[in-house]
């Protein structure tokens, strides 16, 4: 059994793999807590699900560089191994020479990972989380680059704290176009304009590549967006981890 824990601005996603079987559980990412905390936290959640099998191997992908050590430790005392942090460095099959590697997150490489493996290229990872992603990665597993939008909780929390009026907007599907009032016009903003600049963005770049990407759908405010979208191809509520799990695969078992 591989444990895949993803520490994101916001949640900490922890997956248990067996074979491809994943079992998911979230946490908040903040306060950080001890790595007996987590350790114990591992142990309860494969208690809750009546997982009778413990983790003989770890992977950590982590965009908060304080949460790694702690959450390191834990894996190791789940595992009895010392975990395997993903960097780009350590997906070798795609070519990141492009970009700025130490300016590119953990996330962003594991979603990559999995969208290649999964469904091949050319494509482009959207990834809606904290932060808006897009990930172009084109034949050849080169890793072209991408651009990065503010998220959409991100975007309503702006809005609240940056006005005097406006409250924070609920983030659901907006009922129209054309807001009636100050909430129906911040959910037409935020969840319409989001989804207007990934397309747009995505148009741009298959123009100047003159070429057309496969798009693929990630991220925790994916399917409150993907009704607006023109194009999608797949949804992957998990490509972060499951993506870690083929570049555990790769890189440790082979």
């Amino acid at each position: 059994m591989l444990l895949a824990i993803d520490i994101g601005n916001s949640s900490i996603n922890i997956g248990f793999f067996e074979g491809r079987r994943l079992i998911v559980h979230k946490i908040d990412s903040y306060p950080l807590k001890s790595s007996s905390f987590y350790f114990s936290l591992f142990k309860r959640f494969l208690r809750e699900k009546n997982i009778d099998k413990t983790p003989s191997a770890c992977i950590i992908s982590s965009v908060i560089p304080k949460h790694t050590h702690a959450l390191k430790e834990a894996g190791k005392l789940t595992s009895g191994k010392k975990p395997l942090v993903v960097s780009p460095e350590v997906v070798s099959w795609i070519d990141f020479t492009s970009y700025k590697k130490e300016e590119l997150g953990a996330d962003r490489v594991c979603s990559s990972a999995g969208a290649v493996e999964l469904y091949g290229t050319p494509l482009v990872v959207v990834d809606f989380g904290t932060a808006t992603t897009l990930n172009f990665i084109a034949e050849g597993n080169v890793f072209k680059g991408g651009a990065i939008l503010p998220g959409i909780g991100l975007m309503a929390d702006a809005l609240k704290k940056g006005t005097s009026k406006l409250p924070r907007a609920p983030l659901k599907r907006p009922k129209s176009v054309l807001g009636r009032d100050a909430i129906g016009s911040m959910l037409s903003g935020i969840i319409l304009g989001s989804s207007g600049a990934v397309e747009r963005l995505i148009s741009d770049v298959e123009k100047t590549e003159a070429k057309k990407y496969q798009v693929i759908l990630t991220g925790g405010y994916s399917g409150l967006v993907s009704a607006f979208l023109k194009r999608i191809d797949f949804i992957e509520p998990n490509l972060v981890l499951k993506g870690m799990r083929f570049i555990y695969k790769k890189q440790c078992e082979n």
